[in-house]
Parts: C-alpha cells; sequence; structure tokens
C-alpha cells in the first residue's frame, strides 16, 4: 500500500489500520470458507474485502 500511495495510485490513508482491516476480513471470511459456509463463496469473500477497502484506497469499489 505505501508503494501505491507513493505512486499517487492510491490515496493517502492510515496503512497500519487499513492492513489490520484488511486481514481481519481475510481471517474472518477465510475460516466460512473452509468450512463451506454456503453464504459465502470466494467471489463473495473477494467483493466484500475488495468494496471495504476501496474507499480508503481511493479505487473502483467492484471487484475487477
Amino acid at each position: 500500500m505505501e508503494r501505491g500511495i507513493a505512486s499517487g495510485e492510491f490515496t493517502e490513508c492510515d496503512v497500519a489500520a487499513l492492513s489490520t482491516l484488511v486481514l481481519a476480513l481475510c481471517d474472518g471470511l477465510g475460516i466460512r470458507l473452509m468450512l463451506d459456509d454456503p453464504r459465502v463463496d470466494l467471489a463473495t469473500a473477494r467483493s466484500t474485502i475488495w468494496g471495504a477497502i476501496a474507499p480508503a484506497l481511493g479505487i473502483a469499489p467492484v471487484f475487477p
């Protein structure tokens, strides 16, 4: 993230806080994926994580 901010690709943000959020989302959704929760698939996990962090980074909210 820091390189993306430095290059202007991402908006200035609290990198440590956003990293913690990404890890928490990955952990929580990853557990549900591993347990085969029928309400969470990989596409849902990706779009949920992307949608949560996109505003902080100033990028498109839809997973590419």
